[in-house]
């Protein structure tokens, strides 16, 4: 009997071992939000790096993403812009493996990222920095997860299925069949108990950086 009830630890051992190895890590830069995976909301938290990773299913995923960026100007003055959603299909992610998403062309000043916005593209590259799928254009069909935020904005969505027109087609560098996948999300819930004073103290107390990736986050909501 003991043999029996430790032979069977020792599989659910073994297929838990290999659930743990079946994912896929996503790394994004943090010009890049990684909004929802197969249209489940991914929640990112507050501050964003410069290096996010993001643990998804094996197979093909569909990744929506927002091109979005931080400008602070000389009179101390900032903007930041952010385009629609960008869709991209990503066929075929390989177990335990390591892509990467990149923006093609990135803006390096404040009005060519202006027009940047207007249609970005972005890359997933794997390990060896070969291109798997870049897409260009932004999609900005309602999604239902794009329905609330920290302040509680509320948005009449559809979930009707539509065809993804407002992009061009991907390019990828050759032909994948697609599978379904799905992907897990982790809800945050947050206490707004007080939250204007503590939002001012932690501002106050907030570095340049910081204030930066709070600003960039909270153009999201």
């Amino acid at each position: 009997m003991r043999l029996k009830f430790a032979a069977s630890i020792m599989s659910l051992g073994l297929v838990i071992g290999n659930s743990a190895l079946a994912a896929v890590t996503i790394i994004a830069p943090e010009e890049i939000v990684v909004l929802a995976v197969n249209d489940q909301e991914v929640n990112t938290g507050i501050f964003r790096t410069k290096k996010n990773e993001y643990k998804v299913d094996a197979g093909n995923a569909s990744i929506s993403v927002r091109y979005q960026q931080y400008f602070e100007h000389l009179n101390s003055e900032h903007d930041i812009l952010k385009s629609g959603v960008v869709t991209i299909k990503a066929p075929n992610l390989q177990d335990g493996q390591s892509y990467k998403l990149s923006l093609v062309d990135a803006p390096q000043s404040f009005e060519a990222a202006k027009k940047y916005a207007e249609q970005p593209t972005v890359a997933l590259y794997d390990a060896h920095n070969q291109l798997i799928v870049q897409q260009t254009g932004a999609n900005n069909e309602a999604k239902p997860w794009l329905s609330g935020g920290l302040f509680g904005r509320v948005f009449d969505l559809t979930t009707t299925k539509k065809q993804e027109g407002n992009q061009p087609a991907p390019v990828y560098t050759k032909s994948q069949t697609a599978m379904p996948l799905s992907a897990t999300s982790t809800a945050v819930s947050v206490n707004s108990t007080t939250a204007d004073q503590q939002m001012i103290q932690i501002w106050q107390n907030a570095s340049k950086v910081e204030r930066q990736r709070f600003m960039s986050w909270l153009a999201e909501q």
